[in-house]
């Protein structure tokens, strides 16, 4: 097998609020997409506002049909579980700083993987869609949000050549989306495909996602066959043992007594230092859980400095972006997989332990062409 790049588009200008449209007329084999995204921060700051968060939607469709379909987040941490390793992120909260995000969109179960890719060549009217809203946390501004007109993209198609065309792909879509509420969610859930990979989300900060979702029960027609019925808690437990943390650099703004965001929900382990900007300072940490750390800036003096300060940070834990994976079966082996197709009715019933909180639910499956 040889490889290739394919630059799709490079540091492509964005719309503030809109949809990046592309032809995806490529004739080889693709085996992903590394998708990179870069935006400014305003004049003072931009807390606790990432670029995960204004990528909203990433597709792939073939005229009218959707293909895959998942919002920077997910895709992020779908990219760490399959892979093992953090996506290129670089969040930051200077002033006048550039955010920069990539990952990959990967249509195999690793990076080269020749018995899954996507077929372009096959479809009729290939597209990838990128939606973006850098208002989505915050509004757009010159001091204290992603400044206007800075949003970029690049897209780039990993190519395999002299293989055979794959007859197969991972197809990964957010299939719901609900805040919580109290008593029992039921949702329907496909039976189209073989199933790799579902993967719940909790998408609001300062909860674990297991304060939201206590349980979680997969039945099929009408409990003839239960595939599991668990706590969301130990399922978290058990993918942590599984799939290790992952880690970043983050830049940030705070000063005393500051709470902080971070991308991991559980079990965080962040250091964080000063910048040579304020030299003699000390930093402390109070607490740290449910992506949120609490910061306490002293001077040389040990006197509390109440102006921001820009620290930088190393954040490490597990339930990357608040999200819970669950594989079925050995994720190499795809005679392992879950098969929907002997059942009628196939659900999630999820036990709501807290309101109020955007959950979201994606799956992956083998999508034939």
């Amino acid at each position: 097998m040889r490889t290739r790049d394919f630059i799709v588009e490079y540091q492509k200008t964005l719309d503030d609020s809109g949809t990046l449209i592309k032809d995806m007329d490529i004739v080889d084999p693709v085996s992903a997409l590394y998708l990179e995204f870069e935006g400014t921060n305003g004049s003072t700051d931009n807390k606790a506002n990432w670029l995960s968060d204004v990528i909203t939607k990433v597709e792939i469709v073939d005229g009218s049909e959707v293909l895959y379909s998942l919002n920077l987040s997910e895709l992020e941490a779908l990219h760490f579980y399959k892979l093992g390793k953090t996506p290129t992120l670089f969040p930051s909260e200077w002033a006048d700083g550039t955010q920069r995000h990539g990952c990959f969109l990967l249509f195999g179960r690793h990076l080269w993987d020749q018995q899954f890719g996507m077929n372009f060549a096959s479809l009729r009217n290939p597209q990838l869609k990128i939606t973006t809203n850098i208002a989505a946390i915050r509004a757009a501004s010159a001091t204290d949000g992603f400044v206007s007109g800075t949003l970029k993209g690049t897209i780039i198609a990993k190519i395999m050549e002299d293989v055979s065309m794959p007859s197969k792909y991972l197809m990964a879509k957010e299939i719901n989306s609900f805040t919580s509420a109290s008593g029992e969610k039921r949702i329907d859930l496909p039976i189209d495909y073989i199933y790799r990979m579902l993967m719940l989300r909790v998408s609001a900060r300062y909860s674990d996602i297991d304060l939201t979702l206590s349980d979680l029960k997969l039945t099929c027609d009408s409990d003839k066959f239960i595939f599991l019925n668990r706590k969301v808690k130990q399922l978290d437990a058990e993918a942590f043992a599984q799939f290790g943390a992952s880690r970043l650099k983050h830049d940030i703004v705070a000063s005393y007594n500051d709470n902080v965001e971070i991308l991991h929900h559980k079990e965080p382990d962040c250091r964080v230092w000063s910048t040579k900007e304020s030299p003699g300072e000390y930093i402390a940490i109070s607490y740290q859980w449910s992506g949120r750390l609490r910061i306490m800036v002293y001077d040389a003096a040990g006197a509390a400095v109440a102006t921001d300060r820009k620290l930088t940070m190393v954040e490490e834990g597990h339930s990357f972006h608040g999200t819970l994976p669950i594989p079925f079966g050995i994720m190499d082996r795809e005679e392992t997989w879950f098969d929907p197709a002997p059942y009628k009715k196939l659900e999630a019933v999820l036990t709501q332990a807290t309101a109020d909180h955007a959950c979201q639910i994606c799956l992956e499956q083998v999508r034939p062409f």
